[in-house]
């Protein structure tokens, strides 16, 4: 390969140059002419001298935070970014600044970045561990093991859906390949044939636990076969030979055959960061010699001498002496840049604005249709899709099958399998793709399926995607969607029922919502479909068989403003979810008794709208907070407080908060309904508050160091489950029912609320048998077989085809 496919920040002289020759009789590698040969000591050289002025910085104080060093490991970085162009993408680790340099960045910007500068890279927000170049190609070092692999998955296959033939390239150590993020983006990469390459360089240690003592099979390269994708196993201290294996990955890889696993088995010697001794805890003086006798630059240096003979060692020694004066300017660069400015330092965390200009535009007056939750939302992703040909949806079983819900039902036919990507079980493979796509221009939506499934992606929702634009200081950003369905419905018990909204809006860089109303759900989806930042969208169970207007025409709501869902004058309740609706109830019930409740919908948590809260105070003087979520460190306290800061001369009585019992959901239903809210609660509370004595959330377990009074459980009287859909089903027919075995619309999927009946398969008066199909109902998800439930004879027949049955109700009987 020509010098000219590389991407050096230091070029070598011209191919021409009479230096660049191999003397008679000596044969080159095959690809590599003189002129490669010599830029690959060039850059390893740059590299090490640089690790070694950034060290001797750090031992004097001169660098804040920790620092990795890369010394001994320069051929891998070398041999494998020369077969990348700056288009291609690159994730690093907290051992990063050598991948940085080998993918083409300014020496001077990056010793800036060690230095906490101004001029750095990051402009000092970053630092060894969080380096990020747009222009180069550095999606970033990452100081979370694993975490980049996906990255470099994402973005090699948004290079491929934008119709370009880039690569994706993960840089990650030994420790890594324990680590599920390895797992899970080696399986996807495979399945999806994504257009990466992923180098581990093994150096024998993550941190200080030997390989061998981590696992079992310490050949990391054998592992590819388990996803059934190349591994290579190379001496990584050989940069002819990563070059040569890395130049097999690459045209593998663009040529659309999918990625490679390389093991570059390598050695650092250094300790892990500097401070951490090199000898004498877990390594031997004895072993750090061996391996300093195979240093990569002195390997390549005598084999261009020796081998060769393309330079002599003067030629060399020029090259040397060249990149001295680079890193001596680098690190003269580090000292004059100036400090960040303080007043810059909330720079950058959201988008500015927040919203997409879209969002804020006024539509025209349009028509209105009545729609399901689901239906609403799909049709505006599927709006979205069309607008932007570079928008992916990541699911489990939300292709073909149309998902748990029915939620993207007939997207697939509609968009196909390579953007409706049905995903393996892997919620942190499959969303850190979704960050790397999203942040090089394949905006992707990441569904999760359950508000509890969220954790299992944590790290890479929290760590990388809402910290991204900051770290980056501007730089890049992941305008990705994280869609799930939230909050209690009809005893899913404690791993299905959960919301969580608290805990992901005290997250900076990242939009949380939590819509009530399907119009609400499509006009927030189709906004962070074309905002800049990560959004969670929390879509409420318990309201997905509920149904409403929504606008036909364009229709997109604005972050962070609240909605006013009922107008009132003695008392203003504050809501989001699910529970507006149980507001909207408790308002009524409130109104037969002469009291005039405001009901405020924030519809996102983050932003939030305390703004209309404090405006509705100032009109009714009393403040009710009804959530969800847990009343510990939540929405109730935060808004509470906001109208102290806010509203506090128009406040005649203390905030309420009522909110879910801080405990796992379980699934008895007459337990969990003592722990939800529901409307009669939410009437108490607000007459509480009336009354000067609002209710206090039951989180206080401790006080004052002393045990609180073991609660006792007030007999629980039969009531509704307050979770039920907002709209109600169609009456049934008046028949009369008849006195044998009844027939009853099935219960089943916890988010289905009724059905209509396609037709019956068998006629009054007929004889079945126990088990037999007699008729046929439609939910949204599927045409539902009713069988009869004893042999008899079938009759009477109490509702037609046509009719809209509610879960459970009953349609016919048969009689024995």
């Amino acid at each position: 390969m020509s010098a000219q496919v590389m991407n050096p920040a230091i070029r070598a002289p011209e191919i021409h140059n009479p230096i660049f020759r191999s003397a008679p009789g000596k044969t080159l590698p095959a690809g590599l002419s003189a002129a490669a040969l010599l830029e690959l000591y060039e850059r390893m050289v740059l590299l090490r001298r640089f690790e070694s002025v950034a060290q001797t910085a750090c031992r004097k104080g001169e660098t804040p935070g920790f620092l990795h060093l890369y010394i001994g490991e320069e051929a891998t970085a070398v041999g494998v970014c020369a077969h990348l162009r700056p288009t291609d993408w690159i994730t690093s680790t907290h051992r990063g600044h050598g991948h940085a340099l080998a993918k083409g960045m300014d020496p001077n910007i990056l010793m800036a970045e060690l230095f906490g500068k101004r001029d750095g890279c990051c402009g000092g927000r970053g630092g060894t561990m969080h380096l990020y170049d747009r222009k180069t190609g550095l999606f970033g070092t990452n100081g979370i093991v694993a975490a980049g692999i996906s990255h470099a998955v994402g973005a090699g296959i948004s290079a491929r859906t934008q119709g370009k033939d880039g690569v994706g390239v993960a840089f990650f150590g030994d420790g890594a390949t324990n680590h599920g993020g390895f797992h899970e983006s080696l399986n996807f990469a495979g399945i999806q044939k994504a257009p990466a390459v992923l180098v581990c360089e093994n150096n024998l240690y993550a941190t200080a636990t030997p390989l061998a003592s981590a696992t079992l099979n310490p050949e990391i390269a054998t592992r590819a076969a388990a996803y059934g994708i190349p591994g290579v196993a190379v001496d990584g201290n050989d940069v002819i030979a990563v070059w040569q294996v890395m130049a097999e990955a690459t045209a593998r890889a663009r040529s659309g055959n999918g990625p490679t696993l390389i093991e570059a088995k390598t050695y650092r010697t250094v300790g892990h960061h500097e401070g951490d001794p090199v000898t004498g805890t877990y390594r031997t003086q004895a072993e750090v010699d061996e391996w300093a006798k195979r240093d990569p630059i002195q390997m390549l240096r005598t084999r261009l001498l020796e081998d060769f003979g393309t330079a002599s060692a003067d030629e060399l020694g020029a090259i040397d002496a060249k990149i001295d004066k680079v890193v001596a300017q680098s690190l003269e660069f580090a000292r004059n840049s100036p400090e960040p400015d303080p007043a810059t330092t909330a720079l950058h965390v959201y988008a500015e604005p927040i919203n997409p200009a879209d969002a804020l535009v006024q539509a025209a007056p349009t028509t209105m249709v009545t729609q399901s939750w689901l239906d609403a939302v799909r049709d505006g992703i599927a709006e979205e899709m069309r607008r932007n040909p570079h928008l992916l949806y990541f699911g489990e079983g939300t292709g073909e099958r149309g998902g748990t819900f029915a939620h993207t039902k007939n997207l697939w036919t509609e968009f196909g399998p390579n953007r409706m990507v049905d995903t393996p079980i892997s919620e942190q493979g499959f969303t850190g793709a979704a960050i790397g796509a999203s942040a090089t221009g394949t905006r992707t939506i990441a569904d999760l399926m359950f508000a509890d499934f969220v954790f299992e992606a944590a790290g890479q929702i929290v760590l990388q995607a809402a910290k991204l634009r900051y770290m980056s200081n501007g730089q890049m950003n992941a305008p990705m969607v994280v869609r799930v369905g939230s909050g209690a419905v009809r005893s899913a018990g404690p791993h299905h029922s959960g919301t969580y909204h608290p805990s992901w809006a005290n997250i900076p860089g990242l939009i949380v919502c939590m819509p009530a109303t399907p119009a609400d759900a499509k006009g927030l989806m189709k906004t962070a479909l074309r905002a800049g930042d990560p959004v969670m969208m929390l879509e409420p169970k318990a309201l997905f068989a509920s149904k409403g207007e929504v606008p036909t025409g364009e229709h997109l709501v604005p972050f962070g403003l609240a909605r006013i869902a009922r107008d009132g004058a003695d008392i203003t309740i504050v809501s989001a979810g699910q529970l507006v609706h149980r507001a909207l109830e408790a308002a009524e019930k409130l109104a037969a008794e002469g009291i005039s409740a405001e009901v405020i919908d924030l519809r996102t948590i983050m932003p939030l709208d305390v703004g209309t809260v404090a405006k509705s105070v100032a009109k009714t003087h009393r403040l009710l907070v009804v959530d969800e979520g847990w009343g510990a460190f939540g929405v109730g306290a935060e808004v509470a407080q906001a109208m102290n800061e806010l509203a506090f001369d128009d406040l005649d009585a203390p905030v309420g908060r009522l909110h879910t019992d801080a405990q796992p959901h379980p699934l008895a239903p007459a337990l969990e309904r003592a722990m939800l809210v529901d409307a009669d609660k939410i009437v108490a509370a607000a007459k509480g508050v009336l009354a000067g004595k609002p209710p206090v959330p039951k989180h206080w377990r401790y006080l004052g160091g002393q045990a609180a009074p073991a609660p006792v459980a007030p007999p629980v009287a039969p009531m509704a489950a307050p979770v039920a859909p907002l709209a109600a089903p169609a009456p049934a027919s008046k028949a009369p029912a008849g006195d044998g075995e009844p027939i009853t619309m099935p219960f089943g999927d916890l988010t289905i609320s009724e059905g209509t009946i396609v037709g019956w398969l068998k006629k009054e008066g007929d004889a079945v048998k126990a088990g037999e199909i007699v008729a046929e109902i439609e939910t949204d998800k599927a045409v539902v077989e009713i069988e009869a439930p004893i042999d008899g004879i079938l009759g009477p027949i109490e509702q037609p085809k046509g009719t809209v049955v509610p879960m459970g109700g009953r349609i016919g009987s048969v009689r024995a």
